[in-house]
């Protein structure tokens, strides 16, 4: 919370002003760098939940990875000090221009929506001699149980290859020689806060490991997202991280040298 003194000390502004609480920023990050740590998780941070020089210095600091929807995000990320080879490329609307830049900054992999996205970065890795590593973004069909503005893994929603044309992705895919497959990315919504959410989620993710393992794809990540909510009846409240990565840890059966990867705001 914001103290009277600082309330009084900004009284007298004229302008709208962002104020951040550094003290609980850090705490915040030390909290969750210590449950990723445990649970052996990668942790990247989604930049389009804040964008700030100085919080993405801070974030960046812990050693966390990085989420980006833009390239404008991840010359961001790295002028903060983000390792690019921590740092994750999704959105549906990626231009040329973004992926060209994305490969010559030699990001760590493209969270990929479509077969046409995965021909177009093949294209453009050839021209620039580079393999691309990506990761198929999958609606598994979870209801988040959020606003519908903010649900994201329905059988309505635009994000995210059908588990019905994953077959057919992987036809396409042997016959790209600039790209390779490297995991299986998920994001069901923001601003969750039902724990059964990520445990019908988790139901789906094995189902799909199984999957993948009967086609022999050999996948080294496997990323849920993000989504954990905040409770904001209980705004002082810390973030569910231990309750959520246990969950994570008890529900996915992850096969041997695979990596979860997650991404929260």
């Amino acid at each position: 919370m914001i103290s009277k003194n600082t309330i009084e000390k900004f009284r007298d502004l004229h302008t709208p002003f962002y104020y951040y609480d550094l003290e609980v920023l850090n705490s915040t990050l030390a909290t969750l760098k210590k449950e990723s740590q445990n649970s052996g998780f990668k942790v990247h941070y989604a930049l389009k939940a804040n964008a700030n020089p100085r919080i993405l210095k801070i974030i960046s600091s812990y050693g966390f990875g990085a989420d980006c929807v833009s390239y404008n995000e991840i010359d961001a990320a790295i002028k903060a000090g983000f390792d690019p080879l921590q740092i994750v490329f999704a959105g549906v609307g990626k231009s040329d221009n973004e992926i060209r830049n994305a490969l010559n900054a030699g990001i760590f992999c493209f969270n990929c929506e479509s077969i046409p996205e995965i021909e177009v970065i093949d294209q453009l890795a050839s021209q620039q001699n580079c393999t691309a590593q990506i990761a198929l973004r999958i609606n598994p069909l979870v209801d988040a149980h959020t606003h519908k503005y903010i649900t994201t893994g329905i059988e309505e929603s635009k994000f995210g290859i059908h588990t019905w044309d994953l077959d057919n992705v992987l036809n396409v895919l042997t016959g790209l020689k600039h790209i390779k497959l490297i995991g299986i990315h998920f994001h069901i919504g923001s601003q969750i806060t039902k724990m059964s959410v990520f445990q019908s989620l988790c139901t789906h993710i094995n189902e799909l490991l199984d999957w993948f393992s009967s086609r022999n794809a050999d996948l080294k990540i496997v990323n849920v997202g993000g989504g954990l909510g905040i409770d904001y009846e209980n705004p002082d409240k810390p973030p569910m991280f231990a309750e959520y990565f246990t969950l994570l840890n008890d529900f996915i059966d992850l096969k041997p040298g695979q990596v979860l990867h997650l991404e929260p705001g």
